[in-house]
């Protein structure tokens, strides 16, 4: 029995199709680990972008006198940022003999995200206020000084 020319071409024209369909899986399950890992990457770099505005903008309140410089462990953040939390770690500047104490600080503002691992961190060296539990610092009075 032979074979007729024309099963030949139907069983080759079935083996293209498969190999096809093969090739195009292949293609499309790396596009998509690409896609993913592209997507991943993005939220990571979103999660650390807003960790860092979150560390400027509370170290900008201690700096205003909003929050106080001193020692906070991890407190939330109100809504809509409840997902994350914000630590504060102060300690003295080195004093010299000669000019006695210093009055600088340095604040140094840890935001840790809840669900995922992402931690930013920011410091600086602000003049240190007395702690006014939270209260905004007193109005100067006319004369130029504070009560």
């Amino acid at each position: 029995m032979s074979r007729s020319p024309s099963r030949g071409r139907s069983a080759a024209a079935l083996l293209e199709v498969l190999l096809a369909v093969a090739l195009f899986a292949a293609a499309a399950a790396i596009v998509t680990s690409a896609l993913n890992a592209s997507m991943g990457s993005l939220e990571r770099q979103r999660l650390g972008l807003q960790a860092l505005n979150l560390a400027a903008s509370t170290l900008a309140e201690i700096q205003l006198g909003i929050r106080p410089a001193a020692n906070q462990g991890q407190q939330p953040l109100p809504a809509p940022m409840d997902a994350w939390t914000a630590e504060v770690l102060t300690s003295p500047m080195e004093q010299d003999a000669a000019t006695g104490p210093s009055s600088l600080a340095r604040v140094e503002v840890v935001i840790r995200h809840r669900e995922s691992p992402v931690v930013q961190r920011l410091g600086e060296v602000v003049l240190a206020q007395p702690s006014t539990n939270g209260a905004p610092p007193a109005p100067p009075t006319p004369g130029g000084t504070t009560p």
